[in-house]
C-alpha cells in the first residue's frame, strides 16, 4: 500500500508540491457487504455502503454504483476521477484525491466496517423540499429535495442555481438528519435537526478541509427560483476556441468554417461530477443523432504548477478512456482550453458574456443564426429536472429551442 502512497505523492508533488458515529466491529478481510467510513475528523465519519471482492470495491452512492478496480491486493482506483482507495489487512487506509491541486497530497483516512448498512424499505412515505442558506456573511443557497421511507432511510439531492449535489443518502433518527455522498470527486456530509418547518443547527462538511453552517425552511411558492439570472448569453462575437489536443497539437477551431452539421461545445473540467453527468447524456444523444459532433473544452486545475499541462493532458486521456468517448472518436474532439477558472474561461471564450458554471453547453445548429446556450446541469439525481435537460438538449440538436 505504501508504494502506492509514495507514487501518488510523487504525482502530487509534480502538480505542486460530539456526533455519534456508526458502531464498528473488526473489518472483513475477505470482502462482503459493509461500509467504507471516511474519517473527516476525530468524531465524525461519512459512511458509504459497499461490497468488497478480490478484484473490486463497489460503493453504493445512493442509486449509483461506483466500481473501483483493484490495483493490487491493497489498493483500488476510483473510476473517472482517478483517485485511489488503499486499505491494509485490517481495513484501514486512506482515500487520495489527485484532482485537488496543492502543496501537499490531499488524503482522507478510511476504514472498512463489515457491519451491513440499513437498507431502504421500498415504501416511500414523503417528499419534502427545503430552501437552504449556507454560511453567514455571504450566504449561498440550495434547495434540498428529501425523500423518506418508513424505515427512516433518506435520499435526495440539493439543487442549486446551476446544478445539483448529485446522490445524497442517509437517515433520520429522533429528528437528527444525516446525508452524505461520495462520487470519487466530492465527499460531502450534511447534518442538521429537523423541526416541523425548519432545519436548524446544520453543518456542511466537504471532506476534511472545509465546513460551513446552514439552516433551512420549507420551500413554498413565495420562494423565487434559484436559477433566476444565472445564464450566460451570446455576445454576438464569432464562436471559436483554441488550445491543445490530447496529443498536444495546437487547436484553432472556428464555427464559421464548420456549418455542415450540429456542433455541441461542452465547457467543462475533469474534476467536475456534474460535467461527467452531462457528458454521459451527450454521449447517449450523440449516438442517437449521427449529425452531431461534440467538442470537450476542458479547463483544468494545476496548469500553473510544474508539469501542470502534461498532467492535465494525462487526466484528459484517462477521462476520455473511462467515459468511453473513444467510441465516438470521429465525432468527439477533446481540447485542453485553459485553467479551471470561470473568469479565465470567459476570456478564452469571448462569445459568452460570462461563464456562470462548469458545465456550460453551446449548441450550434446549421439552420440557427444564434447559438443555444445553457449554464449548469441538473443530473440524474434530480429526476424530473434531468428529464427536462434531456428534452431541452434534444430540442436544441433539432433546432427547436432557445437559450436558457
Amino acid at each position: 500500500m505504501w508504494r502506492h502512497f509514495a507514487l501518488l505523492a510523487a504525482v502530487a508533488c509534480g502538480m505542486g508540491c460530539a456526533e455519534r458515529e456508526p458502531a464498528i466491529e473488526v473489518p472483513a478481510r475477505e470482502g462482503g457487504i459493509g461500509q467504507l467510513l471516511f474519517e473527516i475528523n476525530d468524531s465524525t465519519t461519512i459512511a458509504i455502503p459497499g461490497k468488497r471482492t478480490g478484484e473490486t470495491l463497489t460503493l453504493f452512492n445512493g442509486s449509483e454504483s461506483i466500481v473501483c478496480s483493484a490495483l493490487d491486493s491493497l489498493c483500488y482506483t476510483v473510476p473517472v476521477f482517478s483517485g485511489t482507495l488503499c486499505m491494509d489487512g485490517e481495513g484501514r487506509g486512506q482515500w487520495t484525491d489527485i484532482l485537488r491541486v496543492g502543496d501537499a497530497l490531499y488524503t482522507v483516512p478510511v476504514r472498512w466496517s463489515s457491519i451491513a448498512p440499513s437498507t431502504p424499505s421500498g415504501t416511500a412515505l414523503d417528499t419534502t423540499k427545503w430552501r437552504l442558506a449556507f454560511g453567514t456573511e455571504d450566504p449561498w443557497f440550495g434547495d434540498l429535495v428529501l425523500h423518506e421511507d418508513d424505515a427512516g432511510i433518506l435520499g435526495g439531492t440539493i439543487e442549486t442555481a446551476t446544478g445539483d449535489f448529485r446522490f445524497l443518502h442517509g437517515s433520520e433518527e429522533n429528528g437528527n438528519i444525516v446525508l452524505q455522498t461520495f462520487d470519487g470527486a466530492h465527499l460531502f456530509r450534511f447534518s442538521c435537526e429537523r423541526t416541523e418547518d425548519r432545519l436548524v443547527n446544520g453543518w456542511f462538511a466537504s471532506g476534511n478541509h472545509y465546513g460551513t453552517p446552514f439552516e433551512g425552511e420549507r420551500l413554498n411558492d413565495d420562494h423565487l427560483p434559484l436559477s433566476s439570472g444565472q445564464q450566460a448569453v451570446w455576445t454576438g462575437l464569432p464562436v471559436a476556441y483554441s488550445g491543445y489536443s490530447m496529443t498536444r497539437n495546437p487547436v484553432d477551431w472556428k464555427a464559421a468554417e464548420h456549418r455542415d452539421t450540429v456542433h455541441i461545445l461542452s465547457v467543462m473540467g475533469t474534476w467536475c461530477p456534474n460535467c461527467m453527468d452531462e457528458h454521459r447524456l451527450l454521449r447517449d444523444l450523440a449516438r442517437q443523432h449521427p449529425n452531431v459532433k461534440v467538442h470537450t473544452l476542458a479547463f483544468e486545475r494545476g496548469l500553473d504548477r510544474p508539469n501542470g499541462e502534461k498532467l492535465a493532458l494525462r487526466r484528459l486521456k484517462n477521462y476520455h478512456e473511462e467515459m468511453e468517448l473513444w467510441r465516438l472518436d470521429d465525432r468527439w474532439d477533446v481540447t485542453l482550453a485553459g485553467p479551471a477558472s470561470k473568469t479565465e474561461a470567459q476570456k478564452k471564450l469571448p462569445f459568452l458574456d460570462k461563464v456562470v458554471s462548469f458545465p456550460t453547453t453551446i449548441v450550434l445548429h446549421p439552420e440557427q443564426e444564434e447559438p443555444w446556450i445553457h449554464s449548469g446541469f441538473n443530473g440524474p439525481a434530480t429526476g424530473a429536472k434531468y428529464d427536462l435537460e434531456r428534452a431541452a438538449l434534444a430540442a436544441a440538436i433539432n433546432g427547436r429551442s432557445e437559450s436558457r
